[in-house]
């Protein structure tokens, strides 16, 4: 045998004729995969939409430290529905703050999802009229008008901005958390303590509030914290959280604190 013999090309051989590939329209087998154990029960179940009144709830225990600053936002759409603007400005004016992570448009987001609060409009639509436009621009719009008068064309103008509106849940939570019962229940459930809240009442209803340094001297050493140990910062943690007194770069009493102090509460309990 020649060496042409030997390296001769067969240019009739396919190296893909014995592969049998599966043509176009033919699917690949799947039978490789192993069976999934109770398939039938691996779904996921459908979302069950709690109630307003729980959603609300959560939404004032995940964020304790903005209890007020929420159920503000809510009396604020109370009586009628409000924009945006005058919501922040009532909140920020009642409880103002420059340390929270969340402003007011946030808090007044939230709310809506919660059920709280309702939106009325929607501030992202614009409408579109076919009328000419309006260009305030000096001499370069007037004649950007005069030039365009005679042509129909398509103006795109903002929406109005929405407006939100309480609904029935957000006010009876309102209701529940700011209410002279609330705060009466509060400082008459131990009422050995009574002559100290009655005490934090009238310090911090001075004008200007009174600071934590005198509250604490005043309350500390009282012999009814002795056993037990209890401190300033117990009595006044318990009327912060129902709405009786706030922190205004010092101690004052609120509105419905003051309520509950002007109702005789304490003579009450004194005789």
């Amino acid at each position: 045998m020649s060496d042409l013999d030997v390296f001769v090309i067969d240019d009739d051989f396919d190296p893909l004729a014995d592969l049998e590939l599966a043509g176009e329209d033919e699917q690949p087998e799947t039978d490789y995969l192993p069976p999934i154990p109770d398939a039938e029960l691996s779904r996921v179940p459908e979302r069950v939409e709690l109630p307003a009144a729980v959603r609300i709830d959560k939404l004032l225990k995940g964020i304790p430290g903005q209890q007020f600053r929420i159920l503000r936002a809510v009396e604020c759409c109370a009586d009628e529905p409000k924009d945006m603007d005058t919501v922040v400005a009532d909140v920020e004016a009642a409880y103002p703050t420059k340390t929270s992570v969340y402003d007011v448009p946030q808090i007044v987001q939230l709310l809506v999802r919660a059920g709280a609060l309702e939106r009325l409009g929607a501030e992202a639509d614009a409408s579109v009229e076919g009328e000419p436009v309006s260009v305030d621009t000096g001499v370069q719009g007037a004649a950007f008008e005069s030039a365009t008068a005679a042509d129909d064309y398509i103006v795109v103008k903002p929406a109005p901005p929405s407006l939100y509106r309480a609904t029935r849940e957000g006010l009876d939570v309102v209701a529940a958390r700011k209410s002279e019962k609330l705060i009466v229940q509060t400082i008459t459930e131990e009422e050995r303590y009574l002559p100290l809240y009655e005490r934090i009442f009238e310090l911090a209803g001075r004008e200007g509030g009174c600071p934590t340094k005198e509250l604490d001297q005043a309350i500390d050493h009282d012999p009814l914290c002795e056993e037990p140990r209890r401190f300033c910062g117990y009595f006044l943690g318990r009327l912060e959280e129902t709405g009786a007194v706030r922190w205004r770069d010092a101690w004052v009493v609120t509105d419905l604190g003051r309520a509950v102090l002007e109702s005789g509460v304490f003579e009450a309990k004194r005789s």
